[in-house]
């Protein structure tokens, strides 16, 4: 079986800052792969692991630690998309991908149900409706016998199973099994397993097929609310005494 894993490269969301001055994030902040990303990759190495095969993963933009960091953690060969504009946003994403995954042909490809930088949770939407294959969303649970899935996955109200067989796409939330660490010898063979460098023409793709849908107007940072101020253990007129002393200081008693 082939499984095509999609991982992004995202900001270390543990290390992200504002700088109001530059309108933007501090520059310099350590780059990391996907979390829910890795959880589909955790699944599909569960997956070869049980039916054996191939795991190929693929990134859109730079992204040279989150594919290692895969490449470490058991994948076979890395393909990393690379050019002018990419990743953009999630459409252009989502293009340049499934023309890549038209190439490959997998049966079974795993994303995470959004990124941590931009959340919008429209790529693996997005691919599975530009191949034309199914997609089940919201994947907490997964279970493979005699040619189908048996999916189980996170609703409002519950949880729902579905049974698909593949090609399908897949969104992993946190909730499947924790991505494994990467040992010493995975990191040491990681160095040996091939990296593949894709740019848009080599899928066939031109300029007019990468025009962003969505474009970004900046960043900002929500405005700084003053702490409030709890009274408790008075009376309540000591209490109507220190509001109106409060609301008076700051002339809003008229």
């Amino acid at each position: 079986m082939k499984i095509a894993v999609l991982v992004k490269q995202v900001p270390d969301p543990n290390a992200v800052r504002f700088d109001p001055r530059l309108g933007d994030l501090v520059p310099g902040i350590q780059e990391v792969a996907n979390e829910y990303d890795l959880y589909g990759l955790e699944a599909a190495l569960r997956l070869r692991e049980q039916v054996g095969g191939e795991i190929v993963v693929a990134s859109v933009g730079p992204a040279r630690d989150a594919l290692n960091r895969a490449l470490a953690m058991g994948a076979d060969r890395a393909v990393s998309i690379e050019g002018e504009g990419l990743p953009g946003d999630s459409w252009v994403t989502a293009t340049v991908l499934a023309a890549w995954l038209r190439g490959e042909q997998p049966d079974v490809i795993w994303c995470g149900q959004e990124t941590s930088d931009s959340g919008t949770g429209n790529v693996g939407p997005a691919v599975a409706a530009l191949l034309d294959v199914p997609l089940v969303s919201n994947v907490v649970g997964w279970e493979f016998r005699d040619g189908v899935f048996t999916i189980e996955r996170e609703i409002e109200d519950g949880h729902q199973f579905q049974e698909v067989a593949p090609p399908l796409v897949l969104c992993a939330l946190s909730a499947l099994p924790q991505p494994r660490l990467p040992t010493l010898r995975g990191i040491m063979d990681a160095r040996r397993k091939p990296v593949e460098r894709l740019g848009p023409a080599d899928l066939g793709l031109d300029a007019s097929e990468l025009v962003p849908l969505v474009s970004w107007a900046g960043l900002s940072q929500p405005e700084a609310k003053a702490a409030g101020i709890v009274v408790q253990d008075i009376s309540p007129d000591e209490a109507a005494e220190r509001l109106l002393v409060f609301l008076e200081a700051r002339g809003l008693l008229g």
